[in-house]
Parts: structure tokens; C-alpha cells; sequence
């Protein structure tokens, strides 16, 4: 009785080593409106841009201070003033680079590949434009983004709606190097955890290891693990 005891706790230990992944965020999570930025100035959409990327790129891998990253402290820390957004760059433990489209339809599978790769987006710039959003995903054959522009809505939509930017007019991208990170997939399940009238980003900005219990981990890595 108690090896078999011993046995069934080194196994929630070991599923328990899995629960970083479960708490990281969700698709849901990182497409909120809260997550989404407007630009502050004139000249500086690439700016918030990636400030969004960042936000995103810091929830999935589990920050729960994502929301201290703004376009103030991206200016700060890799903005260059009168050239606007550098080819590389690091905040926080994140490293982006810079990559060069060739333009028109070549574009769209490129994009399409890079965002698989991708689960927090990448910068998309459009130099006739010129002007520089956030391109979060590819779904059932659409692009959508969130557009730093202030005439646009502050969320995901389709990229028909933001201004100016286009899969086949852009030129160039910003994208998240290091750490690779992932998207929690989760079912579309009541979550007893969850209050009713909380969203989705509300669950994120309140998950913490204090107060959970040993049965919620290891149920949480369970879930994460039949995923796989």
C-alpha cells in the first residue's frame, strides 16, 4: 500500500512539472481588446506594434506583468528616434529580428508559414503606405491583426479593416526569435475554476501557484497532456 502510495504521488509530481504550459495563455487570452494598443504619436505604429507583439509574446509564456509593456517603455528601451524601429532588438528576455518580403502574392504563404511558427504575431510594415500593424494569425483562410491606427477598432480583425496594410503591398517584418513560445489550445468547456462572469482575460490576470491545489495541477496538466 505504501509503494503504491509513493508511486501515485511521484506521478502528480511529474504531471505537475507540466502545469507551466497549462497556465501559459490562450489563443482567447492573447486576442482580448485589453492586450491591444493604439499609438501614442504620428510615426509610430511599428512602435506599438510591437509593443503588442511583446504583450503577447510575454502572456504566453506566462508573465502576468505582460500589461507593463507599452509603447512608452518599448521607446525607452529599443526605440531610435528619427529612425523609428531598429532590425534587432531585445526587451526583456525577448530577442526580435527583422525579415524582407518580396512582395504580391509570394507574400501570402510566407506569412502563412511564419505565423504557424508564431502563435504571438509579427510586425507587418508596408512601406508605400507607409504603416506598420501587428498581424496576429491565419484562420480558416483570412489574415487578421490588430491596427495600432486610431480609426480602427482596438481588437483582432480582418486585415481588410486596417488602414492601408495589405498582405501583398508589404515589405518587410518583425518577428520573435527567442523564447519560443506556444498557445494553450483549450476545449470549449465550462471551467468550473473560472467565475461565470469573468473573461477569459480575467482568468489570466488572476492565476497564480498560491491557492491551487494539488488535484487542480495535476487535473490542468492531465488536460494539457491528453492534448498532446
Amino acid at each position: 500500500m505504501r509503494t503504491r502510495i509513493l508511486s501515485i504521488v511521484l506521478t502528480a509530481l511529474m504531471m505537475i512539472a507540466l502545469v507551466p504550459t497549462a497556465l501559459a495563455a490562450t489563443t482567447e487570452e492573447i486576442n482580448q481588446p485589453e492586450v491591444f494598443l493604439k499609438q501614442e504619436n504620428n510615426g509610430t505604429c511599428t512602435l506599438a506594434s510591437a509593443a503588442m507583439m511583446l504583450r503577447r509574446t510575454a502572456m504566453l509564456r506566462g508573465d502576468q506583468d505582460w500589461d507593463t509593456i507599452t509603447e512608452a517603455s518599448c521607446r525607452e528601451a529599443f526605440w531610435i528616434g528619427g529612425r523609428g524601429l531598429p532590425y534587432n532588438f531585445e526587451y526583456d528576455g525577448i530577442t526580435v529580428s527583422h525579415g524582407r518580403l518580396p512582395g504580391g502574392e509570394a507574400n501570402v504563404q510566407i506569412l502563412i508559414d511564419l505565423l504557424e511558427e508564431h502563435p504571438e504575431g509579427i510586425v507587418l510594415h508596408a512601406r508605400c503606405v507607409p504603416h506598420g500593424i501587428l498581424l496576429t494569425d491565419y484562420t480558416d483562410g483570412v489574415f487578421y491583426c490588430a491596427d495600432p491606427a486610431q480609426n480602427v477598432a482596438q481588437a483582432r480583425v480582418p486585415i481588410e479593416e486596417a488602414h492601408g496594410t495589405r498582405i501583398e503591398n508589404s515589405s518587410a517584418y518583425w518577428f520573435v526569435t527567442s523564447p519560443d513560445v506556444t498557445a494553450v489550445q483549450v476545449p470549449v468547456l465550462p471551467e468550473p475554476s473560472v467565475e461565470p462572469n469573468r473573461s477569459p482575460l480575467s482568468r489570466f490576470l488572476g492565476q497564480s501557484q498560491e491557492g491551487e491545489t494539488a488535484s487542480c495541477l495535476i487535473g490542468q496538466a492531465m488536460a494539457a497532456q491528453s492534448r498532446l
